[in-house]
């Protein structure tokens, strides 16, 4: 898996999505057939759905956007349920992008930005 978009890795396999596609390396996979995979350098990816065309998604979507579809093609995201949820993680995720994450010395940072 591509590393540039290890959050969306991250939360999917927090929502119990796997890895252990057989032949396919570097592939999510939820239960119900949906399955996202990173297929860029700058983070483009591809959203999967049994029976439906796959979409792409672009490097600069936001990361909550993409999470936010793939949970919602899986049948995971109930977004009257999980409105309040969703938008918690999309600013703790934007507290951590502005404190620059990719080095970790900016997270007490991004606490702070978020008033933790």
């Amino acid at each position: 898996m591509i590393h540039h978009r290890y959050d969306i890795a991250t939360a999917l396999e927090a929502a119990g999505w796997t890895d252990d596609v057989p032949g396919r390396p570097g592939v999510l996979q939820h239960p119900s057939g949906a399955s996202w995979m990173t297929v860029t350098a700058v983070g483009d990816g591809v959203l999967r759905c049994t029976g439906e065309e796959p979409v792409t998604f672009a490097g600069h979507i936001p990361t909550p956007v993409v999470i936010a579809a793939c949970l919602a093609a899986s049948g995971q995201l109930d977004p009257s349920k999980d409105r309040v949820k969703l938008e918690e993680r999309s600013s703790w995720l934007g507290c951590l992008e502005r404190a620059g994450v990719d080095g970790w010395q900016g997270y007490d940072v991004a606490r702070d930005l978020r008033g933790q």
